[in-house]
């Protein structure tokens, strides 16, 4: 959940009402994942989070706060570790904080933010990934050939054969 207040004059992003939540019922129930389970304590902002489709088990969960950054568990979300604090992955997350996971390889996921960063060490590091145009949204990934690829920025789309290394460009969309 992300609590954010917006008024012509001030924006707020995060608060006491945000947080992650895990469900191991199929729904009926929830259960706040916070700092006892490894999360940053204190007040969350937007989270952006991603399954690993490769490895169920492995969530990932970018998290805006003070002590934030993109954490990871290897139990289904049970137990969150920090596995990046860096600031780039997180920049502007009121407005990105987009996650993407690799479905055929549990060490490779995506962040969508003012940048595009690819990580291939389940997170510990990224590469910041050039595309056609900022402002970086979507991304789907073929599940069948995860190097096919399209990313949707606010210039468009653009389509990638070679796991993201090039890209299309954006105005024969």
């Amino acid at each position: 959940l992300y609590q954010a207040r917006r008024s012509p004059w001030n924006f707020v992003s995060g608060g006491p009402e945000s947080g992650l939540y895990r469900s191991a019922d199929g729904g009926d129930s929830w259960t706040r994942i916070g700092a006892d389970n490894g999360l940053p304590a204190g007040i969350l902002g937007r989270i952006g989070v991603a399954i690993s489709p490769a490895r169920p088990q492995r969530v990932w969960a970018m998290v805006e706060a003070e002590n934030g950054g993109l954490y990871r568990s290897d139990d289904g979300g049970r137990q969150f570790h920090l596995v990046d604090p860096s600031r780039g992955p997180r920049s502007r997350p009121w407005y990105y904080t987009h996650m993407f996971a690799d479905p055929q390889n549990a060490d490779t996921c995506f962040i969508l933010a003012a940048g595009f960063y690819k990580s291939i060490d389940g997170g510990k590091t990224f590469q910041r990934m050039a595309t056609p145009h900022g402002d970086h949204h979507d991304l789907w990934i073929d599940a069948t050939n995860p190097r096919r690829m399209i990313h949707g920025a606010d210039g468009g789309a653009a389509v990638s054969f070679d796991g993201g290394a090039s890209w299309s460009p954006i105005h024969n969309q």
